[in-house]
């Protein structure tokens, strides 16, 4: 009767440690596929933060050329305009 007991236990043990390996071993599954997903995400993300850094940097060199040339304008208008002062003047 003890060893019928014991067998017993024991069984409920494996079983209940059978069980306990099947939902771990489920969740780790679960787990791998949700982190798959963010790193995919975050893969994505960084490729996306990439192209608004490139896409920055362009419309920078973009708008420093514009800026120059704009400032050069003016430079030349500032000229124009005193030349013009000073002939106004004599």
């Amino acid at each position: 009767m003890t060893t019928d007991l014991t067998t017993e236990i024991l069984k409920q043990i494996r079983d209940g440690i059978k069980e306990l390996r099947e939902d771990f071993n489920q969740r780790l599954d679960q787990t791998n596929s949700r982190l798959g997903r963010v790193e995919q995400g975050l893969n994505d993300l960084g490729k996306f933060m990439r192209q608004i850094a490139l896409d920055q940097a362009k419309h920078e060199r973009f708008h420093t050329h514009h800026v120059e040339r704009l400032e050069e304008d003016v430079t030349d208008l500032k000229e124009r305009v005193q030349r013009l002062e000073q002939r106004t003047a004599a």
